[in-house]
């Protein structure tokens, strides 16, 4: 399969020098320059913000959330430990600290991952507490508390009352919750239909599909999930971050990975970027893609593509070794 992305190498350089030239560029420029790939000129930017204005809570944030996507977990939660301690208010910064902290108990010995844990549900429940409102931060803290055991303070009876609270401000995910519930239950039939109602609620019903998708490899229908999968990026006409979803499902289950590389370069060339997926990590799941296809020359140049923008994303260098570049 011709490589055909390996453009952005020369334009998203442009794009973060241009951001760079400015004098204390706004965030939203930085951020747009971190969403295009370039994680390095965005670090860069919010480190030189963060010197000249040590109180700035939002650089911060933004500067763990850089962190936080090339998985340097440690930085992360330093730098949102930052943000929180300037605006402890924040609903969104102590959403944010509460996904660094899980990250790094997932990366972590058992007993640091006890007391980060412990830090997570803390975090998560102030967001929420902070803003009633904030549907990610109950999404999140339903998930803690489906997941963890009782002596870390989970229970599924916890999440639903979430699920009951969301349901008065955005049903679908309310479905969404009360489907992991069932799931974790193992009531699989009951969770597939609660996924179901999600997408028959939800206006941006191409997102709730790859919830689907999502329980279908979990449970092992493998049909079922290039299904959904298909039926997702038939629906997104936005072309956003759910074809990486998407992509990455394929991959996961090694099922038609022809679409899998169609989706992402759908997303690289012309979709609409987000945190979710900033394009260097894109470009990461491609190589892996194109790699397991056997295109070896276009895998290194899509982690190469990867590692140019993001330097210390980790798996864009261990692939590199990998395919021995």
């Amino acid at each position: 399969m011709k490589f055909r992305s390996i453009s952005f190498s020369v334009v998203l350089p442009l794009l973060a020098l241009s951001a760079l030239a400015q004098a204390d560029p706004p965030l939203d420029v930085i951020h747009q320059t971190f969403v295009n790939g370039a994680a390095d000129a965005a670090i860069l930017s919010l480190q030189g913000w963060i010197s000249a204005n040590p109180l700035a809570a939002d650089a911060n944030n933004l500067l763990c959330r850089v962190w936080y996507s090339e998985e340097r977990w440690d930085a992360a939660v330093t730098a949102c430990e930052r943000a929180v301690s300037l605006n402890p208010k924040s609903s969104l910064f102590q959403l944010w600290l509460g996904r660094a902290y899980g990250e790094k108990a997932d990366h972590s010995s058992w007993f640091t991952a006890i007391a980060l844990a412990k830090k997570t549900r803390t975090c998560f429940e102030r967001a929420v507490d902070l803003d009633a409102r904030n549907v990610e931060a109950r999404s999140d803290l339903s998930e803690y508390y489906i997941e963890a055991p009782g002596f870390l303070g989970g229970g599924t009876d916890k999440a639903g009352a979430q699920a009951n609270a969301v349901e008065k401000i955005e049903p679908a995910t309310a479905f969404y919750i009360r489907a992991r519930i069932a799931e974790h239950d193992k009531r699989n039939s009951d969770a597939e239909q609660e996924y179901k109602k999600a997408i028959d609620l939800n206006s941006n019903s191409w997102r709730r599909w790859v919830d689907l998708a999502s329980f279908y490899r979990r449970v092992n229908r493998l049909d079922d999930l290039e299904a959904a999968v298909k039926k997702a990026a038939e629906l997104d006409s936005q072309n956003d971050s759910t074809l990486v979803d998407c992509a990455s499902l394929l991959l996961r289950v090694n099922r038609n990975l022809h679409l899998a590389a169609e989706l992402l370069h759908r997303y690289i060339e012309k979709g609409t970027k987000s945190e979710d997926a900033p394009l260097f990590q894109a470009q990461y799941v491609l190589g892996q893609v194109l790699e397991k296809q056997g295109n070896v020359p276009a895998a290194k140049a899509a982690y190469q593509t990867a590692k140019n923008h993001a330097r210390d994303f980790a798996p864009a260098g261990a692939a590199l070794k990998r395919v021995g570049a």
